[in-house]
C-alpha cells in the first residue's frame, strides 16, 4: 500500500510539471505574438502617420532667404540697406502651456494675449509671433526660455538718408519684396537667393543640429549703383521744398541731368516721404509723379515745335510772325498773349513766350509734322527707365485734330507727357539734335550710344541760343541767371483742364535750363503744380533753377573738381595731389589748350580750365574762392617758367 501511493504521488507531480511549461510557453507565445502585433501596427499600418508626427515635432523646414542687396549713388554712398534683426517663431506643438505662454509673450512685446493666443493655436509647427523686434525685446523673449519659442534673425530694410530720393527708392515689405520704386523694378536683381535649413530637436525643445541644403546660385542679392549724387540730391530737395512751401503748391519736382550722358544726378519729389516709415505716409506722396503723372507741358514745349519748323526750313531764326497785338481768332476760339506785340522775329517768339505766334508756326507745320517730331522725340512713349508705372502721355492721331486744336497743341495745351519724357526731349535737343535716353544706373553711363538724329547740329544750336536770350536777355526767364555764366532756359505756364470741362484758374509753373547755354553740361528743370502765390513759371521756377544752379557750381569749387580730381591742402593751395575719383561725371573732351605758350584762362569757369589743364597734363594751383578765374600767373602768352608748366588759377567770388 505504501508503495503504490508513493507512485502515484509522483506520477502527479510529473503532470503538473508539463502543464506548467505547456503555461510558460503559451504566455510566451502570446507575449511575443502581442509585440510583434503592436509592432506590425506601429511600423506598417500607422508607421507613415507616426514618422510625419514624429518630424513634425522634432525637424521643421525653414526658408531663409540671402541678405538684398544694397543700393549706392555714384560716390558709393548708401542709400538703400539690409541689416540683421531679430524675429519669433513658434512651434506650438513642443508647448506645454498656450495660455501662459500667451500671457507671457503678450507682456513683453505688449500686444493682446489673445492676438498671440490665436497664432498659437494654429494647428501648425512653425508660426510667426512677431517679426523684427528691436535687440531688448529678443533679449527679454530669450531670457524667459519659454518651450517651443525661438528667435531667428532675418534681415530689414534700412534707409540711412531718411527721405533722400524717397519715391525713386521706392520701399519692401515685411519678406523684403520691393513694392514701390526701384526696390520694385530691381526686385529679383536685388533679392537674396533662398535657403532652406533642416532643424532638428531634441525633446526639449533644444536645436542640436543644423542642416542647410545649398541654394542653387549666389545667396546675397546683387548691389545697385545709380547715377544719383547724394550732394546734389541734397540741393536739389532743399531747394524744391521752400519753393514749395513759397508758393504754396500741391507738389513739386526737380531734376538735375548730366547732359552729354543723360545720367540723372538729382531726381526731387515734394512733399517728402520716409521709407523707413512709409505706412505713416498717404499712399499719394508714394508716387513718383514725374513718371506717373501726366501734365500739359505748356510753353516748355515751344522750343521743340520752333526746332521742328526751322528743321522742315519752314523758318529761319530771323523769320517775322504778325502777334495780332495778343488777341487772335482761330475759328469761335480766341488765343491769347501775355502781353500784345506786332511783329515779332522766330527768336524773340521764344524769347516773349508768343502762344499766337507759335500757333502760326504749328499751323505752318501742320498736323502730320507736328505730330511726327513729338512722337520721335518720345512724348507718347515711356522712357527706358526701370521704373513701374511710367506713363506713355496723351497725344491723339493727327487724323483727328482740328485747326484749333493744332494751334493749342503747338504752344503745350491739348496733349499731355510726363516731366520725365519732356526731361528726354530736351536732353535730345542739347546733344546736338540726337535722340538720348535718359540714364539712371552708373553701369550705363555713356555705354549707350545715341539714338537717332531728331535735329540737325545747327537747328539744335540754333534754338539753344535762343534759349539763351530767354534768360540772359529781356524774357520771361530773367529770375534764372546765374552770375558769371551763361544759361539758357525756357519758362512754362500751362493752365490746367477743369474736370467740369474746359481750363479753369489752376496752373503748373516749370521751367527747363542749361548750364552752359551754348554747349550744356548741366540740365535743370523745375516744376511746381497749383502755385498759389504767383502762376508764372518765370516766377515760381526760374529763381528755384537758379538756387540750384548756383549752389551746384559753387560746390564743384570745392570739390574743383571733383569731377576730374581730388584737390588735397594743408596750408595753402599750393600743394595738389591728383588721384583719380571712383566715379566721374566726364565733361565733353572739346577744350583744347595750346601748351607752346601760358594759355588764357581768365573769364573761363574754374571748371573748365582745370579740365583743359588736366587734359594737357598739367595740374594747376588755386587761389582765392570762386569758381570763376579771375587771373591768372604766368600771364597769358608768356614762355613756361624755365621749361616746368606750373600755372596758378587765381578765383573771384562769381555769387
Amino acid at each position: 500500500m505504501v508503495y503504490m501511493s508513493s507512485s502515484k504521488t509522483k506520477r502527479k507531480t510529473r503532470d503538473f510539471s508539463r502543464l506548467k511549461i505547456v503555461l510558460v510557453l503559451g504566455f510566451c507565445f502570446i507575449f511575443w505574438g502581442g509585440l510583434w502585433t503592436r509592432a506590425m501596427f506601429v511600423q506598417i499600418i500607422r508607421g507613415e502617420e507616426l514618422s510625419a508626427q514624429a518630424n513634425r515635432q522634432y525637424f521643421s523646414h525653414e526658408k531663409i532667404t540671402g541678405k538684398r542687396g544694397e543700393i549706392f549713388d555714384r560716390e558709393g554712398r548708401v542709400l538703400a540697406q539690409s541689416v540683421r534683426s531679430k524675429s519669433i517663431y513658434a512651434n506650438p506643438f513642443l508647448m506645454k502651456d498656450i495660455q501662459a505662454s500667451s500671457e507671457e509673450l503678450s507682456g513683453i512685446l505688449g500686444v493682446e494675449p489673445d492676438f498671440v493666443r490665436s497664432r498659437l493655436e494654429r494647428k501648425s509647427s512653425f508660426v510667426w509671433v512677431r517679426r523684427k523686434i528691436s535687440d531688448r525685446v529678443a533679449h527679454e523673449v530669450a531670457r524667459a526660455n519659454m518651450p517651443g519659442v525661438f528667435i531667428i534673425d532675418e534681415h530689414s530694410r534700412v534707409y540711412p538718408r531718411k527721405h533722400m530720393l524717397g519715391q525713386v527708392l521706392g520701399f519692401v515689405g515685411m519678406d523684403n519684396t520691393g513694392l514701390e520704386g526701384l526696390e520694385r523694378a530691381f526686385d529679383e536683381h536685388l533679392a537674396g537667393a533662398e535657403m532652406v535649413m533642416v532643424m532638428q530637436r531634441d525633446a526639449s525643445g533644444h536645436r542640436f543640429t543644423l542642416m542647410p541644403r545649398k541654394s542653387d546660385r549666389q545667396v546675397d542679392g546683387q548691389d545697385v549703383f545709380l547715377t544719383i549724387d547724394s550732394r546734389i540730391q541734397f540741393i536739389a530737395e532743399q531747394v524744391l521744398a521752400e519753393t514749395v512751401e513759397k508758393f504754396q503748391g500741391r507738389y513739386g519736382i526737380a531734376m538735375v541731368f548730366h547732359v552729354p550722358t543723360g545720367d540723372i544726378l538729382a531726381w526731387a519729389n515734394y512733399p517728402f516721404f520716409n521709407p523707413n516709415s512709409f505706412q505713416q505716409a498717404e499712399s499719394s506722396i508714394w508716387r513718383n509723379r514725374a513718371a506717373t503723372d501726366l501734365i500739359e507741358p505748356g510753353s516748355t514745349l515751344k522750343p521743340l515745335v520752333i526746332a521742328a519748323a526751322l528743321e522742315e526750313n519752314l523758318a529761319r531764326s530771323d523769320s517775322l510772325y504778325y502777334c495780332e497785338q495778343g488777341r487772335w481768332r482761330v475759328g469761335n476760339n480766341e488765343i491769347r498773349d501775355v502781353r500784345g506785340h506786332d511783329w515779332l522775329t522766330v527768336n524773340r517768339v521764344l524769347r516773349y513766350s508768343s502762344n499766337i505766334c507759335t500757333a502760326k508756326i504749328g499751323l505752318e507745320l501742320g498736323p502730320a509734322n507736328v505730330y511726327e517730331y513729338l512722337v520721335r522725340l518720345g512724348l507718347d512713349t515711356p522712357t527706358n527707365l526701370p521704373l513701374p508705372g511710367q506713363s506713355r502721355g496723351l497725344l491723339r492721331p493727327y487724323q483727328t485734330w482740328s485747326r484749333i486744336d493744332l494751334a493749342t497743341i503747338s504752344f503745350g495745351q491739348g496733349m499731355a507727357t510726363s516731366f520725365l519724357q519732356l526731361a528726354r526731349a530736351y536732353l535730345t535737343l542739347a546733344n546736338d539734335g540726337l535722340y538720348t535716353e535718359p540714364n539712371l544706373l552708373l553701369e550705363k553711363s555713356g555705354a549707350v550710344p545715341p539714338g537717332p538724329r531728331i535735329f540737325s547740329r545747327e537747328v539744335s544750336r540754333d534754338v539753344l541760343v535762343m534759349m539763351r536770350d530767354v534768360v540772359e536777355r529781356d524774357g520771361t526767364g530773367t529770375r534764372a541767371r546765374i552770375s558769371g555764366i551763361e544759361v539758357g532756359g525756357k519758362t512754362g505756364t500751362a493752365q490746367k483742364a477743369s474736370p467740369r470741362g474746359g481750363y479753369g484758374d489752376k496752373y503748373v509753373a516749370s521751367f527747363v535750363g542749361f548750364i552752359p547755354a551754348l554747349d550744356p553740361e548741366h540740365m535743370i528743370m523745375v516744376m511746381v503744380d497749383e502755385p498759389l502765390k504767383q502762376q508764372y513759371g518765370g516766377v515760381v521756377a526760374a529763381p528755384a533753377f537758379e538756387r540750384i544752379g548756383t549752389r551746384l557750381l559753387a560746390s564743384e569749387q570745392g570739390v574743383a573738381l571733383r569731377s576730374t580730381f581730388r584737390l588735397e591742402t594743408e596750408q595753402n593751395t599750393d600743394n595738389i595731389s591728383l588721384t583719380p575719383p571712383r566715379y566721374s561725371i566726364s565733361a565733353r573732351q572739346d577744350q583744347v589748350v595750346d601748351i607752346g605758350t601760358v594759355p588764357d584762362l581768365r573769364g573761363l569757369p574754374l571748371r573748365r580750365a582745370a579740365e583743359a589743364l588736366l587734359n594737357a597734363g598739367i595740374a594747376p594751383s588755386l587761389q582765392g574762392t570762386g569758381v570763376m578765374v579771375h587771373d591768372q600767373s604766368p600771364e597769358p602768352g608768356s614762355p613756361w617758367n624755365q621749361g616746368e608748366k606750373k600755372i596758378i588759377l587765381k578765383l573771384s567770388s562769381g555769387f
